[in-house]
């Protein structure tokens, strides 16, 4: 039996695993986005059987037949017999066959089995194969079955190891650049500075063009460049310059975009990209675009959860900007209804999320509500884990947000109150200093503060007990685990953490574990940004803030600078101005009365806040 087409080329782990291979040397680049050690070529043998003689089981390789007119010898092959007018038809046949055999052996396709051959090991593999193995590994999320947004988890189906272009630039620019921090080596470093020089200038050329801006691979590459800031600590992961393109090319693709699982994923993360900028820059320009994840999360309580963190950015940037001063009292008091009940919103998605996980995503633990993750033993997966680090990161922006704004109101009450008494001992008889205008701090946010300040603390405990589920180092039932791609959840959830190691309410304890796991996610899994400046606790920053050359320090750490100066006044609090973690929950008790502000009816606060039998209010502002 002769084989009857051309045998393959490829490397031995594609030709197993029956793929095209892209026969890169000195290693496959296809076997690296799979995820395993290419183990290199071979010499390619063609076997024969020897037709009807020979057992059709006994395949053997042809040997080099005997010069004509030679002897048969070992060969076991006769030689060609050059009387041409007695040759039958099968040595006819025999001829033909080994001059075919002859041309083959000169190609090199022939080996005899008495002939030394030499063992030749695997070639090393590129830097380029090493970075990209190690890349997709650890930083991209297997794809889920039950279509639940991971990090990257389509990319190693996008990647074209034959291509050069933009997509594959902007993969191996992050990926050498995680190379660099896992093994060193200047050479990841310099390639990766070079990968990025060509992923910007092809960026630049498809959005001029807008031919294919809107395409899979164009999102996906500026979530990548995104990426790339993370790995190396450049602007502490700042997004940066990318917001606006990723905003404008996002809204650009419309809502169709969530039909396909991918486009979903690429949806999730460019929106946690965008908040991102948005709270580090206090502009909420690009926080949703086209207002998709606003419409379509009635149906989706994932959608609706970004579409919550996008308007807490929001309502933080109107509650503390500068401009907040000019609103008249009624405007003042329908932004604070608007808080309460985003926070309102944040309680009701745990129940609904909870049933929506049930009903979808077969196999996975449901969110749960405020305080139960620290305070319970379930188990939950990596991705669930994530979300709910996501979502209790922006509900507690929202609440020390509130805080803050009831601080800034206070202080400026004092100081008028202040300024008003130096008048009076100035001038003990004029009677317009008592008739003077005071801002009086809002009676039910101050009633409201010590909740708030509870659930900060709650908040705080939620998300760092999901850490370990996050990076897999729980498994199910508790037993000890670990996760190849932790490196996917750390991307995720790196600023969020950060937010917990500059936070004025958390504890010494929370800020000890909190300051724990960023050093692990920088030293221990390359994500360089879990160090950068801007949000650590320990920056000693000036009215000015931390300036690097490139990242300045945010209003975030400006207010917790106030409120650790303000909250360390107070007494009855912890060092960082923190109820103990075994104090019991208050209910909240509403004043008497309340000036110029309506109330409207009362609430039961959900027993996993800890205020099972008690009422607490959430006051509507009414004008």
């Amino acid at each position: 039996m002769v084989f009857p087409g051309r045998f393959s080329t490829g490397c031995l782990r594609c030709r197993q695993r029956k793929v095209k291979c892209d026969e890169a040397k000195p290693s496959c680049r296809r076997c690296c986005i799979y995820g395993k050690p290419c183990p290199g070529y071979t010499d390619q043998f063609q076997f024969r059987h020897r037709g009807s003689q020979s057992s059709p089981w006994s395949a053997v390789l042809v040997p080099e037949p005997a010069p004509a007119g030679g002897k048969q010898g070992q060969t076991g092959v006769a030689g060609p017999d050059h009387r041409r007018g007695s040759q039958s038809p099968r040595e006819d046949q025999q001829q033909q066959q080994q001059q075919e055999e002859q041309r083959q052996r000169q190609a090199g396709q022939i080996v005899r089995w008495d002939q030394p051959v030499d063992i030749v090991r695997a070639p090393d593999p590129s830097y380029d194969d090493v970075s990209l193995f190690y890349f997709v590994r650890r930083f991209v999320s297997p794809n889920p079955e039950d279509g639940f947004p991971g990090h990257l988890s389509f990319l190693p189906s996008m990647y074209d190891s034959r291509s050069q272009g933009l997509l594959e630039n902007a993969t191996l620019c992050v990926a050498q650049m995680a190379a660099y921090n896992k093994f060193g080596g200047e050479k990841f470093r310099v390639q990766s500075y070079r990968h990025y020089g060509r992923a910007i200038r092809m960026l630049q050329e498809i959005i001029r063009s807008e031919d294919q801006a809107t395409d899979d691979k164009v999102i996906t590459s500026i979530l990548l460049l995104c990426t790339l800031k993370d790995i190396s600590g450049e602007a502490a992961g700042d997004p940066g310059e990318h917001a606006p393109g990723l905003f404008y090319l996002i809204e650009k693709r419309g809502p169709e975009q969530i039909v396909t699982s991918r486009g979903a994923e690429l949806l999730f993360l460019a929106l946690i990209r965008l908040q991102v900028y948005s709270f580090l820059h206090d502009d909420d320009t690009y926080v949703d675009p086209g207002a998709i994840a606003t419409a379509w999360g009635v149906f989706d309580p994932l959608l609706r959860a970004l579409a919550m963190m996008s308007r807490t950015v929001s309502l933080r940037n109107r509650l503390l900007s500068p401009d907040h001063a000019l609103l008249d009292p009624q405007e003042q008091a329908a932004l604070l209804q608007s808080c309460f009940e985003t926070l309102d919103d944040f309680h009701n998605w745990d129940a609904e999320a909870a049933a929506y996980w049930r009903n979808t995503f077969e196999g996975r633990t449901t969110p749960t509500a405020l305080g139960e993750v620290a305070a319970g033993t379930t188990h939950y997966d990596p991705e669930t884990a994530c979300i709910i680090i996501l979502v209790r990161s922006e509900r507690l922006i929202l609440l020390m947000s509130m805080i803050a704004y009831h601080h800034y109101q206070q202080h400026q009450y004092e100081q008028q109150q202040q300024h008003q008494h130096q008048q009076q001992q100035q001038q003990p008889g004029d009677s317009s200093i008592h008739n003077s205008s005071s801002t009086i701090p809002d009676p039910c946010l101050t009633a409201c503060v010590p909740i708030l300040e509870q659930h900060v603390h709650l908040a705080i405990e939620d998300m760092l007990a999901s850490v370990p589920y996050a990076l897999g180092d729980v498994g199910p039932g508790g037993a000890p685990g670990t996760l190849a791609h932790d490196g996917a959840a750390a991307i995720v959830i790196v600023q969020s953490i950060r937010l917990v190691a500059s936070c004025a309410l958390a504890s010494p304890e929370q800020l000890r574990r909190a300051t724990a796991v960023l050093a692990r996610l920088d030293a221990g899994i390359g994500i360089r940004a879990a160090a950068g400046p801007g949000l650590r606790v320990d920056e000693q920053e000036g009215e000015e803030g931390v300036d690097d050359g490139v990242v300045k320090s945010s209003r975030w750490m400006r207010e917790q600078k106030f409120l650790r100066e303000r909250l360390a006044a107070r007494g009855g609090l912890g060092a960082m101005g923190t109820p103990p973690a075994s104090a019991p929950l208050l209910p909240l008790a509403l004043p008497d009365a309340a000036p110029a502000v309506g109330w409207g009816p009362e609430l039961t606060s959900p027993p996993a806040l800890g205020l099972a039998g008690e009422e607490w209010f959430l006051p509507p502002y009414v004008g």
